[in-house]
């Protein structure tokens, strides 16, 4: 478990972490790390990103399902 004196890791180094080896890595900095209030924000930000995430692919379903009941639609309406 690297210490807050630990060298940073180089940008390969932190992709090949795991995400559970990664939250481990940044837990055992953060008991000795201090913060300011970017820190805070930066997770409200990376709260609303996922959030918003989550309401594009529901969104995304929404009109590829209403995308096909038009098709059928007008299929049904062209063979009439």
């Amino acid at each position: 478990m690297p210490t807050s004196a630990s060298a940073a890791k180089t940008i390969e180094e932190l992709r090949d972490l795991s995400d559970e080896d990664l939250a481990a890595q940044h837990d055992g900095l953060a008991k000795s790390t201090f913060v300011g209030i970017g820190y805070y924000r930066d997770e409200l930000s990376r709260r609303v990103f996922e959030r918003q995430g989550r309401e594009m692919l529901r969104l995304t379903i929404v009109i590829a399902t209403l995308t096909l009941v038009n098709v059928g639609v007008v299929i049904v309406g062209l063979s009439t």
